[in-house]
């Protein structure tokens, strides 16, 4: 068994509009951790969450860590955590799921149980309770995911673009975005959900992003959250009228997603404006897609 590993997951964007827990993105924005056994639990963080993540077991990585160990029927007394983190916490860019994915991953790896990626995306959407975040942290590039009596996840080529996440200064939890949103839709609504991601996969995957700007539309989940964000809709009109292909509430927001294949920096500096103009700081990251997913940089 290795004294020690390190890994590296990227961030992830969720849903791409229509897709509501069934698609998700990497995103070349990363965490990583050295983790390895200890007698007790101990927790050094950097970067983002540095002044507010648990320092004790209940970190969301020692946590995942220690599922793993116990579905192998593996004991360990404890585990030490170092993480690096790039992403930010509760804005919709998957940092829990990279959490959950880096103590997998590690856990792996230290004790050897060899786990196909298939079996880590079952524990991972065990831990998140959707698996639209954590499927792209774990495979890398553009990932579907269906849940019927068991948990599928297709990974599919990274399509060639540019992200142009928009950060607001606030936090918007998944749970308090869940809640807004209804029990039941009409019937019409989820026809055209349903038509809208098969046009945004269609479009990803041959690479006419100009159809993005359709299909990325939502009446699932976009409608009931755009509240949450002040100048959501105005934001998004300004991305696409400033080059964006498509754009979209990453996750549960509050952060906002355009898919650009050139004029990032015009996009970006026109959805910062609006958001400004709302009364929301918010700041802007020119991501490319992730191809990789988690991996292991070390032992």
């Amino acid at each position: 068994m290795p004294d020690a590993v390190q890994v590296r997951v990227p961030a992830t964007t969720a849903n791409l509009g229509p897709g509501f827990d069934t698609l998700g993105l990497a995103l070349a924005l990363y965490n990583e951790v050295e983790l390895r056994v200890a007698d007790q639990d101990s927790v050094e963080v950097r970067g983002e969450g540095q002044d507010c993540l648990p320092r004790d077991g209940s970190h969301l990585v020692l946590r995942s860590a220690r599922l793993l160990a116990e579905r192998a029927g593996r004991a360990v007394p404890g585990w030490q955590l170092v993480q690096s983190n790039a992403i930010p916490l509760a804005r919709g860019l998957g940092s829990s799921s990279a959490a959950i994915v880096a103590g997998l991953f590690g856990a792996d790896a230290l004790l050897g149980t060899a786990l196909p990626r298939s079996e880590i995306l079952a524990l991972a959407a065990e831990i998140e309770g959707h698996p639209d975040n954590v499927a792209p942290a774990i495979f890398g590039g553009l990932v579907v995911c269906c849940t019927d009596g068991g948990l599928s996840g297709l990974p599919l080529p990274a399509p060639d673009l540019q992200v142009v996440a928009a950060i607001p200064n606030f936090e918007v939890s998944t749970e308090a975005a869940r809640k807004v949103m209804p029990a039941t839709i009409p019937h019409a609504d989820g026809v055209y959900n349903a038509s809208h991601v098969a046009l945004t996969v269609a479009a990803l995957m041959t690479g006419e992003f100009v159809h993005l700007r359709v299909g990325m539309r939502d009446r699932l989940h976009q409608p009931y959250r755009a509240h949450l964000i002040p100048g959501f809709e105005a934001t998004c009109a300004a991305a696409l009228d400033a080059g964006a292909h498509g754009v979209a509430l990453s996750g549960s927001g509050p952060t906002i997603a355009a898919f650009c294949t050139d004029h990032a920096p015009e996009v970006a500096a026109a959805m910062v404006t609006t958001l400004l103009e709302a009364g929301v700081e918010a700041r802007t990251l020119i991501l490319d897609t992730d191809r990789e997913g988690a991996k292991v940089l070390g032992r």
